[in-house]
């Protein structure tokens, strides 16, 4: 959800999610190191071959469905693959578990703020995910400028756009989707070689 784009328009707004995120996303390629990288292979390969039920590490059921219907309001699915379809939630909830979980208490009390403006804006409502779609957009309007809301956004971005090894960005849907073409990003000479070759002259 983009401040000044009609709600209408979720092609307009994933092209500028695209061009907003694509940083936040690349962010994680420079802060990984090979160690991470090795890790974050084997977990996506072990989250593959497991059911959409699999136990989390980190966000309960309920959180993780919130979440899950959050991040597929900021990118919807359409003609391409959305938040939802590259595991977005899976990214965040495995970082959250390990790479990045000092972040774990921000994250918890955003989506305690995201259940309770569900029940301001449908009262009586369960959670977040009960709501219908247009209550969700409705809720999510009306924290949009709040650091809970920036804090949840920048998971999905992150997760969209992020190494798929992170376990998200499935099938490089994020990438695909601004016209990132990661060839080089494998290929050596990487950066930490250098450290190894100081004094060698």
């Amino acid at each position: 959800m983009v401040e000044g784009l009609p709600l209408d328009t979720d092609q307009t707004r994933r092209l500028f999610l695209g061009q907003a995120g694509v940083s936040l996303g690349l962010l994680w390629l420079g802060s990984l190191t090979p160690d991470l990288l090795a890790q974050a292979h084997q977990h996506a390969q072990q989250a593959g071959g497991q059911s959409a039920s699999k136990t989390y590490r980190f966000f309960t059921p309920q959180q993780a469905a919130d979440f899950d219907a959050f991040a597929a309001q900021i990118i919807p699915t359409d003609d391409t693959p959305g938040a939802r379809e590259a595991n977005v939630v899976h990214f965040t909830d495995y970082v959250l578990s390990g790479v990045d979980s000092d972040q774990q208490s921000d994250v918890t009390k955003a989506l305690q703020a995201l259940h309770d403006q569900a029940a301001k804006t449908v009262p009586g409502a369960a959670s977040f995910t009960a709501l219908t779609s247009a209550q969700q957009i409705e809720a999510m309007q009306a924290m949009e400028k709040t650091p809970e809301f920036g804090t949840l956004r920048g998971f999905v971005l992150a997760g969209f756009f992020s190494d798929p090894s992170m376990g998200g960005n499935k099938d490089k849907a994020g990438w695909k989707l601004i016209g990132f073409q990661d060839d080089f990003y494998y290929k050596p000479p990487f950066g930490y070689y250098d450290a190894h070759d100081e004094g060698k002259a």
